[in-house]
């Protein structure tokens, strides 16, 4: 009988888009048997109850690292992914220097190398001069911002004018790689912010800011520029925060037409109570939430495809900070919030909760992302030959998130106080346990870099009729 490095024994395993009562061997890394026989193994991890899923793979976290590490490095960072199930991120450019060169990249690779304990790779700004050479050495892809303001919408990574953005989705294309874009349109963003001032003057003046923030009317105009401009191009455009009507039927049709356009959906936009908000204001969300009709349209577009990424969009700041700052100037307030460690029971409660399917939350943050970075089969699925990267869940475990014990840097939740049902027991990360009930026990500097397997064809589209 083989003898596995790690068998993973009376589970249900998740393999094939189903659930399969079966037992999982691991050896060398990899997934080396999924079995209904008894496996032999020198450790045996023995969950009945439980069911094993891929490892997340969230491609849009925010690290910090280098340059903002007060707020998150890789060993924190790798630290809450290990406790959510996370077995690979990709972090953002917006750092210090920013990730916008051959240099920079390299320079970034190194640091997660020496601290993350999950598996990594990085987005970068699309430098003309060195889209090629940071290709070659690896790269995930690209990212641009069209919002430009204080830290973290850093202006030397924002571009608004059309004609640079065209110049640089032409140079991304030739690489076979996605371009991904949080879009915006800076001028109007102003506008509505002075609309909403002069309407509700009492206002917190975030509150007001939060309102302008998600006008439709911003990604309506900023997305259908980009979708032309992909189309135009033939660039694997990957549009990030996408939570607006508008932007969504432009998507649809895009993809209805036949264009390698995908999209993603982050947490913090559609998943807010407004009694979240009102207990913990800036901290869960900078304004105002999404209409229900506007979060149900959300929703739709996840469970049909349309939306293909459900990603953390992990983006810590201190609390002080966060409280401070938005409270005396918005524009120059931190956005975002720590996601990676409860992000995974948050939507697991949603699939308890009949909002999404278990294949569909898989598919959406594992398996798409997986395939979108060019790392799938290798990561994003349970069958033999994968990486062994599993998160175990207890899908009827419930508890209250709390910032009592949280391994981000920050110390603190968006989701205080919410009951969840479904949580991870242990993560599995190329067949070492690194965390197991509840507690991380990987290995900082464990975690390695993993370029795309394959690049897409990377054919220039026709002109847009």
């Amino acid at each position: 009988m083989t003898n596995y490095d790690l068998v993973l024994e009376g589970a249900r395993i998740f393999t094939g888009g189903e659930l399969v009562e079966a037992n999982l061997g691991i050896s060398e890394e990899k997934i080396a048997a999924i079995s209904k026989d008894t496996l032999s193994g020198s450790r045996t991890l023995r969950i009945p109850g439980k069911t094993v899923l891929p490892g997340i793979v969230d491609m849009h976290a925010h690290i910090r690292d280098p340059g903002y590490t007060y707020k998150e490095d890789f060993e924190t960072a790798g630290r809450a992914a290990a406790a959510g199930g996370v077995t690979m991120f990709v972090d953002m450019p917006n750092v210090e220097p920013p990730t916008a060169s051959l240099e920079t990249f390299e320079q970034k690779k190194k640091i997660a190398g020496a601290k993350s304990m999950v598996d990594f790779n990085h987005f970068v700004f699309p430098t003309l001069s060195e889209v090629q050479k940071v290709a070659d050495a690896g790269a995930a892809g690209f990212k641009i911002f069209m919002v430009r303001g204080a830290y973290p919408h850093d202006p030397r990574i924002a571009v608004e004018d059309h004609g640079t953005l065209y110049r640089m989705f032409a140079a991304v294309q030739k690489t076979g790689l996605p371009c991904l874009v949080h879009p915006s349109n800076m001028s109007l963003f102003e506008e509505f912010y002075k609309e909403h001032r002069e309407a509700e003057p009492n206002d917190k003046e975030y509150i007001s800011f939060g309102k302008a923030y998600i006008e439709e009317l911003i990604y309506g105009t900023s997305v259908s520029v980009l979708v032309m401009l992909a189309k135009k191009t033939g660039v694997r455009l990957h549009l990030v925060h996408t939570h607006s009507t508008m932007a969504i039927e432009i998507l649809r049709k895009a993809k209805k037409e036949g264009y390698d356009i995908t999209a993603q959906a982050d947490p913090k936009y559609f998943i807010t109570t407004e009694e979240e908000l009102h207990r913990l204001g800036a901290l869960v969300l900078p304004g105002g939430l999404l209409a229900k009709e506007r979060v149900e349209t959300v929703w739709k577009a996840l469970n049909t495809g349309v939306i293909d990424v459900l990603a953390t969009d992990h983006a810590p700041h201190t609390k002080e900070e966060v409280n401070r700052i938005m409270d005396e100037d918005p524009w120059k307030a931190p956005f975002g919030c720590p996601q990676l460690e409860h992000y995974l029971s948050v939507f697991l409660t949603e699939v308890n909760n009949g909002r999404m399917s278990l294949d569909q939350l898989v598919k959406v943050a594992s398996t798409n992302p997986a395939k979108i970075l060019g790392v799938f089969p290798r990561k994003g699925a349970i069958q033999v030959g994968a990486d062994a990267d599993l998160v175990v869940v207890d899908m009827k475990g419930q508890k209250v998130l709390t910032s009592e014990k949280v391994y981000s840097k920050v110390g603190w939740t968006p989701y205080e106080g919410r009951k969840v049902t479904g949580v991870p027991v242990a993560t599995v990360r190329r067949g070492e346990v690194i965390m197991e009930n509840g507690e991380v026990i990987g290995k900082p500097g464990s975690g390695v870099f993993v370029p795309p397997l394959n690049r897409k064809p990377a054919v220039r589209s026709q002109e847009p009729q």
